[in-house]
């Protein structure tokens, strides 16, 4: 089975533009027997057989909303087919519509307990809509049945990673690169542990042999760039070499952006971080960060005005986050998830 969720996932790994770095996503979710299903177009499917393959031909050319639509419909009237909420599930995954993919997801698990592909994605859609409580305890409860397979301990180590708990996170993660030492992310996550634990050194060196076996990935460049920017003035010259490496990757990534800005405001290019942050700004007008290292930019190039501008900004996101981050009303009931 494809590991689904290991195409998905940094979530939490770099603070800083934490949703950037969901921009890698499982394409692998559709499904398979497109041929055949491209054969028949726009025809609507006759049986719940036909409508897997026709919905997954519908998203591979583009046509999600009509892939959706034909899933639901198909949903509604065979509500107990595990399949369909599956499907239904990872297109909605592949969509980074992790609410309403967790909703299917548990139908699916639900109707098919033993199946490693929906137990293993309802995890990833758990922990990609950041309930990191309910994916931990959920993991825990159907460990008896996969803590053989690499990909449970890798989310079950992104969950412990989220709270914050780097000792049960790098046991997890060392134990999935046991079953399978070529897992890229599980890699990515343990420097990233060792990072959040202070050594530097080390982290930055598990990064250069990842990005030796994944020179195409930007986000791996960017994080050793961010890693040695957060290791010393000494390190400079290597993390913009990442940095810029990155950007030829992704031209206009907005996290690489992002830290090379950094990279260049401790250096004292002022001009080059405003630069940059200005281009952010408008791409992610909402990004906090960068209006804080904007305001630093233009105080220190003499543009006090445009530094109370930045300052009013940051203060009315973090109103505006603050605001979003209360806690909800309590409703009645609760889902089968948090039950168990």
């Amino acid at each position: 089975m494809p590991y689904f969720h290991l195409e998905c996932y940094s979530v939490g790994i770099v603070r800083t533009f934490r949703n950037n770095l969901m921009a890698v996503h499982g394409a692998r979710c559709v499904g398979v027997l497109l041929a055949t299903a491209l054969l028949v177009g726009c025809l609507a499917a006759s049986t719940n057989q036909d409508v897997i393959p026709h919905a997954s031909a519908l998203a591979r050319t583009g046509k999600v909303k009509q892939a959706e639509a034909l899933l639901r419909s198909a949903v509604a009237e065979d509500p107990d087919s595990a399949p369909l909420h599956g499907a239904l599930g990872k297109l909605l995954f592949t969509e980074q519509n992790y609410t309403d993919a967790v909703q299917e997801l548990n139908q699916a698990e639900q109707l098919a307990p033993e199946s490693r592909e929906y137990n293993m994605l309802l995890a990833a859609a758990l922990l990609g809509a950041k309930r990191y409580g309910v994916a931990r305890s959920f993991l825990l409860a159907i460990q008896p049945r996969f803590e053989q397979y690499p990909e449970f301990h890798y989310s079950l180590g992104l969950a412990y990673y989220n709270f914050a708990d780097m000792m049960k996170s790098e046991k997890e993660l060392e134990e999935a690169l046991r079953l399978d030492p070529n897992l890229d992310r599980a890699r990515f996550l343990l420097a990233a542990c060792v990072a959040t634990d202070g050594d530097f050194p080390k982290a930055a060196e598990m990064l250069r042999r990842l990005i030796k076996d994944h020179p195409n990935n930007a986000i791996y460049w960017t994080t050793l760039g961010d890693i040695l920017r957060k290791s010393g003035s000494a390190n400079r010259p290597e993390a913009l070499r990442a940095c810029r490496r990155a950007l030829a990757i992704e031209p206009g990534n907005p996290h690489t952006q992002f830290v090379m800005a950094n990279i260049l405001l401790e250096a004292g290019d002022f001009a080059g971080a405003r630069a940059l942050l200005e281009r952010l700004e408008r791409v992610s007008p909402k990004e906090l960060e960068a209006h804080v290292a904007l305001a630093r930019v233009y105080g220190r190039l003499g543009r006090p005005d445009l530094a109370r501008k930045e300052t009013k900004i940051v203060n009315k996101l973090r109103e505006d986050q603050a605001s979003e981050n209360a806690p909800p009303a309590p409703k009645g009931g609760s889902d089968s998830l948090e039950q168990r």
